[in-house]
């Protein structure tokens, strides 16, 4: 270690983490063993009550590229998100989850790509998915390969193909990124904004196995339908989380809208998500009754 940090470094990382004592140290070392060393780590501590603040800041002692942050109240993971992106000012960024170690080549792969081909937004690494005990379960192939010129067809190819949300701790250009809306407080908002940033450029994908997905009960996703997990993770200041469905749809229309594409490409766009409005009316009408019921009990 004993790396030292320079404001210059073209690559920023970002990690979030909350009570991620069991597989933080295994995560840091990943990162901090990364071949491009030229990188600063913010790391955003969410008020954790484990040992996640001992053990950042003994690896920050030890190393200059690395910048602690502790929230002093559980923020939720959107904002949390945020938090660790904002004072990271280099040119290429990109999120580390605190569970997921990575391979040793993953931001020097990515860096040659995005370096090479102005027009991609976004470069990633093939996923391996683990367990709780770094073992592997399989392969799995995001198929996110957005090589269109067209920022419609990306954007329709993106939401069509996404299945776990894995592209996101790939590296990422830090404008087209800050020209989001970054990552929102409802649920499945990664994959919004992943979806988003396809209007910003390519996606290309590095083929080889470089990022490690665990899959462990305690991650947030292992679990998609218990809503009481979902609101402490996504915004554990809200009651309730409603009208998701809804509320994606809107982000997704907020986003072409603010995007910086031709009017045309807006257009096509528009209509393709009010036919994607047709095809959840199931889901749409359910969140709409409960909302109501749910209305209805806090009055009585």
């Amino acid at each position: 270690m004993n790396q030292q940090y320079d404001e210059t470094t073209p690559v920023a990382i970002g990690m979030p983490v909350y009570n991620g004592e069991r597989y933080l140290e295994d995560t840091l070392v990943s990162v901090l063993n990364q071949t491009h060393i030229a990188f600063s780590l913010f790391i955003a501590d969410n008020a954790s009550t484990d040992r996640t603040e001992e053990i950042c800041r003994d690896y920050a002692s030890r190393d200059a590229r690395i910048h602690y942050i502790r929230n002093p109240v559980n923020l939720g993971a959107s904002k949390n998100y945020t938090v660790c992106f904002q004072p990271a000012t280099s040119p290429y960024f990109r999120w580390q989850n605190a569970d997921d170690p990575i391979e040793p080549t993953l931001i020097e792969k990515c860096l040659q790509v995005l370096e090479a081909q102005p027009d991609a937004v976004l470069a990633y690494g093939k996923t391996r998915l683990i367990d709780e005990h770094g073992h592997k379960i399989e392969d799995y192939d995001d198929g996110l390969q957005l090589s269109a010129s067209s920022p419609s067809t990306r954007f329709i190819d993106c939401i069509r193909a996404i299945g776990l949300q894995n592209v996101m701790y790939g590296l990422i250009r830090r404008d087209a990124l800050a020209h989001t809306a970054l990552l929102g407080n409802y649920v499945a908002a990664d994959i919004n904004l992943v979806v988003e940033l396809s209007l910003y450029g390519k996606f290309v994908e590095v083929p080889e196995r470089l990022f490690n997905r665990r899959m462990h009960p305690q991650a947030s996703s292992w679990v998609r339908s218990d809503a009481e997990r979902q609101r402490n993770f996504w915004d554990p200041s809200k009651r309730k989380m409603v009208l998701q469905t809804w509320r994606s749809l809107s982000e997704y229309y907020k986003a072409v809208y603010r995007a910086p594409i031709p009017l045309n490409e807006k257009r096509i766009l528009a209509y393709f998500l009010l036919k994607r409005a047709y095809w959840r009316k199931g889901p749409m009408k359910d969140e709409l009754v409960d909302v109501i019921k749910y209305g209805l009990l806090k009055r009585s």
